[in-house]
């Protein structure tokens, strides 16, 4: 058994091995140790976590949902899927997502992140720009609106758990040091 999450496609034979490359409901994935993205994670250059920020968005609006078959027409049934996807996935326990539908706006509490935990203290900002990429991505489709998101609190730096916050960018203070760390005013 792998975990109760991925044991459902196993029962269900969703999960494949074919042609030397794995698949989730026809979806590629690889399994990876994180050491492999640590390397890019641990890069101290913030214009750099940007431009992996803004990929990661792109292609997880792009290309996740649809090949995900999610359309987000039962918005909290998919966004529990999505919830337990990551969390089953290895990128940490998404201890809560406080969605606040009618103003396009969410919280999300990640703990024990592996980036996080395996850069403790090796950088000066947040260093989750693969997951804030990933959720900007998920909420833009959710909330059928360009998205960003901000991680306020990092694992990495001095908190217990790393916490982000997503919503349009006009709405983010850019005077604030993290805020402008993370993305890109324009």
């Amino acid at each position: 058994m792998l975990n109760t999450f991925f044991d459902k496609f196993i029962f269900t034979n969703n999960i494949k091995y074919t042609h030397s490359n794995f698949f989730l409901m026809n979806i590629p994935f690889v399994i990876a140790p994180v050491e492999t993205l640590i390397g890019i994670a641990g890069v101290n250059d913030v214009e750099f976590h940007k431009k992996i920020y803004l990929a990661v968005k792109q292609s997880t609006k792009d290309s996740l949902f649809k090949d995900l078959s999610l359309t987000f027409t039962e918005k909290k049934k998919e966004l529990e899927f999505v919830e337990n996807f990551f969390t089953a996935s290895g990128w940490g326990a998404i201890q809560g997502i406080d969605v606040q539908f009618e103003g396009k706006k969410a919280i999300v509490v990640v703990e024990n992140s592996p980036f996080a935990s395996a850069l403790k203290g090796k950088l000066t900002f947040p260093v989750d720009a693969f997951l804030r990429g990933t959720l900007a991505g998920i909420f833009s489709k959710l909330f059928e609106e360009d998205i960003d998101c901000v991680e306020v609190e990092c694992q990495a730096l001095t908190s217990e758990r790393c916490k982000f916050i997503l919503k349009p960018k006009t709405e983010f203070d850019f005077a604030n040091a993290i805020v402008g760390q993370q993305l890109t005013h324009e």
